[in-house]
């Protein structure tokens, strides 16, 4: 018997405030095989998560500020 598994896209995003210009690598995926919503798995030393009704958004920790993927 031969099971078909689907995979996870799975991504890397780099991160860069544009006011003190810290960089970061965050890792994101989609939440189950047959979804477009998005989850982080890993967010860089520095970054935060914001839930927005748009989807995820990065803020530099210090600034407070969006990055810029």
């Amino acid at each position: 018997m031969h099971v078909l598994e689907m995979m996870r896209e799975q991504w890397i995003e780099k991160l860069v405030c544009p006011n003190c210009r810290k960089t970061g690598m965050a890792e994101l995926s989609q939440t189950d095989d047959l979804s477009w919503d998005v989850q982080t798995d890993s967010v860089p030393e520095g970054f935060d998560v914001i839930q927005s009704q748009h989807g995820i958004e990065f803020h530099c920790a210090s600034c407070d500020v969006p990055v810029e993927p």
